[in-house]
């Protein structure tokens, strides 16, 4: 019989964590929100809350509870008429090659935070090919954040699912968001192109 090496044991240990967070996760009441417009669902914990955004293009945001750590999901689609006529199979392509964080830093600074990407990945958003990537950054100077977001496009359309927490200093809003990872990972795990 081998001896169990230490690595061995980690790994069962992770897969047993995953597992009760996964069945914790299972028993958690969930919402399902549904988009009709732009045709797309996800779902998110039903101790969550809508909130309203005056943002451009923000379709959709969803807010933790006011008890715990600051957290928020949000999904934004932007309308680029004149890419309409594109062939998903070409926009497809694009999303299959795994970006550098440089460019998702590019596009994920976009809305005026200078964002830092830590780590850029390719993968699925449901049915479309992706670029994911963990970021974070400082907000208005005050709050600093944490998250994670999938872009991805479909013709005329460019999409992004991200979701973040907030802390006073980093290690305030890494912890936050390790706190709601799992219900982060089911929220964006659970969004669907109809």
């Amino acid at each position: 019989m081998k001896p169990i090496t230490l690595l061995k044991i980690l790994s069962l240990q992770m897969i047993a964590a995953a597992m009760l967070a996964s069945a914790a996760m299972g028993a958690e009441k969930l919402t399902t929100y549904s988009n009709k417009e732009f045709g797309f669902s996800f779902q998110y914990p039903a101790a969550w809350t809508l909130s309203p955004s005056s943002l451009p293009n923000l379709r959709v945001r969803v807010v933790a509870p006011a008890n715990g750590p600051l957290a928020e999901c949000a999904v934004v689609v932007k309308r680029y008429p004149n890419a309409a006529s594109a062939k998903q199979s070409d926009i497809d392509q694009i999303f299959i090659e795994p970006p550098t964080a440089a460019e998702l830093e590019e596009v994920l600074s976009q809305g005026g935070e200078v964002v830092k990407v830590s780590k850029a990945s390719a993968g699925r958003l449901h049915s479309r090919p992706a670029h994911f990537a963990q970021f974070h950054y400082r907000k208005n100077g005050d709050a600093y954040v944490f998250g994670q977001a999938a872009l991805t496009a479909t013709p005329g359309l460019t999409w992004s699912v991200s979701c973040s927490a907030q802390g006073d200093d980093p290690q305030k809003a890494d912890k936050n968001l390790h706190y709601w990872q799992s219900r982060i990972d089911a929220l964006i795990g659970s969004f669907q192109f109809k």
